[in-house]
């Protein structure tokens, strides 16, 4: 009897610990929710201006087809402090705020001027933010106009913007793709600075943020990724151009495909070259007392267009020529991003970085001096590579020109 009656107490304790895994004591229902799926943050008037991008549930739903509601709200809140800033839009917003699903950051172009640190310091502490959404810059506009565009395809603007320049990063090179745990580590590390893609808005906002704007062929206002944003610490210093761009993916090894124009004829036409894949080291050693960097690049592609019919493709002298050329294409669009970071005072190529991890008894010693004056100094030799395996499947075309 007394083994029946132990045996029935472990059966009735074992259901009592699957009773309590049927629930969970933090549970909320998406109806209690605003889901947030992009945040920008401006600086204005000595205050932050914090706007959250939440989507509208019921107009991305299958089920409806009206579409009288734009598919995301901006609720916004302003405040000395992020802190601040965040619950002052709860006087506003009708349900509590959820992060799980943030996918995009704006910084307005003036709070990057400022300094970043404050408010990434808040985003770190807050427990429901993932590290893994992307973080650009608004570009010649506020963060908030940004979140308010319409844009084609893609019902939802933050999930339009991610995926483009996701695409962007990957096909064509004065783009990058950085995330909040990748910001948060080049912020923490010595000896490399910070480098975001800049994001601009083409034409009006007041024609932007109306549905109006999607339903033409061609909208009159959208978004376009433009330049690169150099930092030093956590305050943006200056914009890179393409060229410049082009050079800092090079040398960081981000880039994965990209196209390049080489001059022919009398500089009026191109052949196009499709670079399909690219690969970048970078060492350094210590002469004297100065840094000197090598940059190796090497790089394939293809022959994509032919525009001077003068251009024998079959000819393998012109394969050779059309590899000089490009590999001087790729060795100045190198130097002018070391040439701009040099200027900037600005190591978002991580140079400082690197010596630091092959010379940390050297590194000690000039550590703090590396922007303001060893940067300038570094000596920078390259050695580029192009390989042209490809001329295109009809070789010379028979075209007239």
């Amino acid at each position: 009897m007394d083994r029946y009656k132990g045996t029935l107490i472990k059966i009735i304790i074992i259901m009592l610990c699957f009773l309590s895994l049927t629930g969970c004591w933090s549970r909320r229902e998406l109806n209690e929710l605003l889901i947030v799926l992009g945040i920008g943050i401006d600086w204005q008037d000595g205050e932050y201006l914090v706007s959250f991008q939440v989507v509208n549930p019921s107009e991305i739903s299958a089920q409806n087809k009206s579409g009288d509601r734009p598919p995301t709200t901006l609720y916004q809140g302003r405040g000395k402090t992020m802190l601040d800033a965040a619950r002052f839009l709860t006087a506003e917003a009708p349900r509590k705020v959820y992060m799980g699903h943030l996918q995009f950051y704006v910084i307005g172009e003036e709070l990057a001027k400022k300094g970043i640190s404050d408010f990434i310091d808040n985003a770190l502490r807050d427990n429901e933010h993932r590290m893994d959404f992307n973080v650009v810059v608004a570009r010649g506009t506020k963060a908030e106009d940004i979140l308010k565009i319409y844009t084609p395809l893609e019902k939802l603007p933050t999930y339009s913007m991610l995926h483009s320049l996701e695409t962007s990063e990957k096909n064509w090179a004065p783009t990058v793709s950085i995330t909040m745990d990748q910001v948060l580590k080049r912020l923490s590390s010595d000896g490399v600075d910070l480098a975001l893609t800049g994001i601009r808005l083409i034409g009006s906002l007041e024609q932007a943020e109306h549905k109006s704007n999607v339903e033409t062929f061609l909208p009159s206002s959208r978004f376009r990724y433009n330049g690169i944003a150099a930092f030093k610490g956590d305050k943006l210093v200056g914009w890179l151009n393409e060229q410049e761009s082009k050079g800092y993916t090079d040398i960081s090894n981000k880039l994965e495909s990209t196209s390049i124009e080489v001059p022919c004829g009398k500089g009026t036409s191109y052949t196009g070259i499709e670079v399909s894949s690219s690969e970048s080291k970078v060492e350094s050693k210590i002469v004297g007392d100065i840094p000197e960097m090598i940059i190796s690049i090497r790089s394939e592609g293809s022959v994509n267009q032919r525009s001077c019919r003068e251009i024998n493709l079959m000819n393998p002298a012109t394969i050779t020529q059309l590899q000089k050329q490009t590999v001087e294409i790729i060795r100045s669009n190198a130097v002018a991003a070391v040439k701009r970071s040099k200027t900037m005072k600005s190591d978002y190529l991580g140079f400082g970085e690197l010596i630091a991890q092959n010379h940390p008894h050297y590194w000690d010693t000039i550590k703090d001096r590396w922007t303001e004056e060893y940067l300038a100094k570094t000596k920078i030799s390259y050695k580029i590579q192009m390989l042209i395996r490809k001329t295109g499947t009809t070789g010379n075309t028979t075209l007239n020109p």
